[in-house]
């Protein structure tokens, strides 16, 4: 069944299996996320756009630990770190 044949509570369900359990997943990625922004706090280099972008690909990380099976989560999580490194580059002005 694609999204748009699904309810919410079956697309829940659906993301759950693929996924890990939605509360479960955030918690850890929450854990994650925190770590990182107390890390980039203490660099004079830190960009939110280039952190969130990091952030995103942790997400991939996160989900693919659950379940290794997903291709879609590392083509996501190259581009999230592909686009943190375009802010990058943009702030270098290239």
């Amino acid at each position: 069944m694609t999204d748009d044949e699904m309810n919410d509570e079956e697309i829940l369900k659906d993301r759950a299996n693929k996924y890990g359990p939605a509360k479960r997943c955030f918690e850890t990625w929450t854990i994650m996320c925190e770590t990182l922004n107390r890390y980039a706090k203490e660099s004079p280099n830190t960009d939110l756009v280039h952190l969130y972008a990091l952030k995103m690909a942790l997400l991939k990380i996160v989900r693919s630990a659950w379940n290794p099976n997903i291709e879609d989560n590392y083509k996501d999580g190259r581009n999230y770190l592909t686009i943190a490194h375009q802010c990058v580059e943009q702030k270098k002005g290239k």
